[in-house]
């Protein structure tokens, strides 16, 4: 009731490289969140006592003697192997849970999802979410786009952490003295030990809200298929009905749906109007067009669509706040102009990259998923036209004898 957690195919390359913007978060984008958690706090506790964040900006803007001076070798000793295995190990789960998830979905495992979970304090159910509305909520707040599609775990933890984050690095004054005006004392009062971990959080609660909702909305097709071809594929439509009928009061119905929960309470609302499982067929679009080899899907190659405008809005944000403090519009604008830069350049390389992916997309998204065959009589036409546009309905057609090309 207060998760949802699920074996997805997830590209392995991208979990790698969200490992190496902070340890734990290719975990968590996993569901590992014990370990994801854990090297979190590992990484805010040796990082901050061995200043490390400091000395990277220190380095990087010129100061050499000081970047040395500051960091504390012996936290900073620490760093290096917990870091370099939470790459490795993130990757390595990433092409286990690949495997699986091709096993799952080959032995249709979806069929024992329950649609919704009850408890006292909490309920959860499968629906269709809109990824955009995560992305907004994560950008207003890291955390609250995995509150809306109900991932809590990583909901809560992002969002107190992003408090912690926040408080000590006194990115909310630097913000208000900024959009005033007084530069020099915003990049004065900001703390560089933990303002240089925003970027990081703040794109990375984007990226797993848009990804996941897409994952969980996927869930909800595939659990929805099996529903359908369950209750609704019954040999007896298969042996009695034809599709052009010669008699003049039998027609069928061929009706476009996208899946919904308006598509199960049309098949309901057929239902109670008198017709009945029988005369209806539904055929969800379950074959989709994957890579030709299992190994391609499981390991990955290169990273997938949107990631490069994540890793480089996340590069040039850093940098953009790293050399905002010398610079003279200072870290907070500097900062967004390099989170702008970096995304717009990153969505540009994407594109060139996916262009064909983005064009399927775009033609994928007022087409239909689902298609129904209803059976009926003359004299029920009409009423069920009506529940079907009633319940959004993509579009249909009427199969008669002899058969005619209007479009309702």
């Amino acid at each position: 009731p207060y998760n949802l957690n699920i074996l997805q195919l997830n590209n392995p390359t991208s979990i790698m490289w969200w490992s190496v913007a902070l340890p734990g978060f290719g975990h968590i984008i996993l569901c590992k969140y014990l370990r994801g958690f854990l090297l979190i706090v590992w990484e805010f506790t040796v990082n901050v006592n061995a200043n490390l964040n400091t000395a990277i900006y220190l380095t990087f803007t010129g100061q050499y003697m000081e970047a040395t001076q500051i960091l504390d070798k012996h936290w900073a000793l620490l760093y290096a192997p917990v870091y370099l295995f939470s790459i490795w190990d993130s990757r390595r789960v990433a092409i286990e849970l690949n495997s699986y998830s091709l096993l799952a979905d080959k032995n249709w495992n979806v069929s024992q999802i329950p649609s919704i979970t009850i408890a006292p304090f909490e309920n959860n159910y499968l629906e269709r979410k809109k990824t955009w509305v995560s992305v907004f909520w994560s950008a207003a707040t890291p955390g609250l786009g995995q509150i809306y599609i109900n991932r809590l775990p990583s909901g809560f933890f992002l969002l107190i952490s992003w408090l912690i984050i926040l408080y000590f690095s006194n990115t909310i004054d630097a913000i208000n003295y900024s959009f005033t005006g007084d530069i020099q004392t915003a990049a004065a009062i900001l703390n560089p030990q933990w303002v240089l971990f925003i970027p990081s959080f703040y794109l990375f609660a984007i990226y797993d809200a848009y990804v996941n909702c897409n994952g969980f909305n996927k869930l909800y097709t595939k659990q929805q298929s099996y529903l359908l071809i369950k209750d609704y594929q019954h040999d007896i439509f298969k042996s009695s009905t034809l599709f052009f009928s010669k008699e003049a009061k039998i027609m069928n119905i061929v009706a476009s749906f996208k899946h919904s929960t308006y598509l199960e309470l049309a098949l309901d609302e057929l239902e109670r109007y008198g017709i009945p499982k029988q005369q209806i067929f539904a055929i969800p679009l379950t074959e989709k067009r994957m890579p030709d080899k299992n190994k391609d899907i499981i390991r990955g190659s290169g990273l997938a669509l949107l990631d490069v405008s994540f890793v480089l809005g996340t590069i040039c944000s850093i940098f953009g706040i790293i050399y905002g403090f010398v610079l003279p519009a200072g870290p907070v604008y500097w900062g967004l102009i390099g989170l702008a830069i970096g995304l717009s350049l990153g969505f540009l390389i994407d594109l060139g990259l996916h262009k064909r992916e983005y064009n399927m997309r775009k033609k994928k998204k007022n087409s239909g998923e689902v298609m129904l065959i209803i059976h009926c009589s003359k004299e029920q036409l009409n009423q069920v036209k009506q529940i079907l546009f009633d319940h959004y309905s993509v579009g249909l057609q009427v199969l008669e004898d002899p058969f005619t090309s209007t479009i309702y």
